[in-house]
């Protein structure tokens, strides 16, 4: 008997350890995650499970290096071999405009419910997420400044540590942090590319909308499984789990006589960068 228990004692603390409970849990919803509790938040998920590994991948304008979190059911998180063995590569960006948090804390209980199994984990699939992208604003932190949206209690900054909206310079690359992604990118080569981000204080009756990159520009085959077959299992999906999602649109089409105008994301922005080599790209707007 006392065999067992030391046994479920033991199984107990490896469960406390694995939960890793969030600042954003913790604080019953109301907070977010800094950038150092971010880190250090998976510096420790790193010392408890084999299946993940924290890298740090290039440098930021904001002098802190830019980190990449490599998981794999089977612990090998070289990113360099996971198209030979013919995983599926997903890479999650969060916090490119830092004061749209809800990606950075979602994404630390995601990894974290992958390791400990309370999401079915495929063996064929990686996963690569981006804990921070805009440190600067993710460091310049205040209550005030998106007056639409409801919380966090703290929140970043949209510009960087030079003021420029990384969202718009994957292609000119004035930035060291999209220097940076591109080597990430291309290290990765994703199959599916998400980029979280909040809608910017427009009120919605959905909590989820979604911004899919334009099936022509991925053309031929792939844009159309896209539409016909992968978009559409997405919705159904969200409905099944009782969260109906909408499409992000353009506010300009004001005639819904005419029906709404998809957003149109050149690859200035992260999710049209993705189209360029043939990844799958979405944008939530929570």
């Amino acid at each position: 008997q006392m065999k067992s228990l030391l046994s479920l004692f033991a199984l107990g603390l490896f469960y406390t350890s694995m939960a890793q409970q969030s600042p954003f849990e913790k604080s019953n919803g109301k907070a977010s995650a800094t950038y150092f509790e971010a880190i250090n938040w998976y510096k420790a998920l790193d010392a408890n499970s084999g299946q993940v590994s924290l890298k740090e991948m290039g440098t930021t304008d904001a002098g802190y290096p830019l980190h990449l979190v490599l998981i794999c059911k089977d612990g090998k998180t070289d990113p360099g071999q996971w198209h030979a063995q013919q995983k599926t590569v997903i890479l999650i960006n969060n916090g490119i405009h830092a004061g749209e948090p809800d990606g950075i804390d979602a994404s630390m209980m995601l990894a974290r419910d992958l390791v400990n199994g309370k999401i079915s984990f495929p063996a064929n699939v990686a996963v690569a997420i981006i804990p921070v992208y805009n440190i600067g604003g993710c460091l310049n932190r205040n209550s005030h400044s998106r007056v639409n949206q409801n919380g966090p209690v703290e929140y970043g900054f949209r510009g960087n540590s030079q003021n420029l909206d990384l969202n718009r310079d994957f292609t000119k690359c004035d930035s060291r942090e999209s220097r940076s992604f591109a080597s990430i990118f291309q290290l990765l080569k994703p199959d599916i590319f998400i980029d979280n981000h909040v809608s910017d204080g427009a009120d919605y009756q959905h909590t989820m909308t979604l911004i899919t990159t334009q099936y022509n520009k991925l053309g031929g085959n792939l844009g159309q499984w896209l539409k016909k077959t992968f978009e559409p299992a997405l919705y159904k999906s969200m409905t099944d789990k009782g969260w109906d999602m909408v499409p992000y649109v353009d506010f300009e089409a004001t005639d819904l006589n005419k029906g709404m105008q998809m957003f149109y994301d050149p690859p200035r922005y992260s999710s049209g960068y993705a189209a360029l080599f043939n990844t799958l790209a979405f944008v939530p707007e929570t």
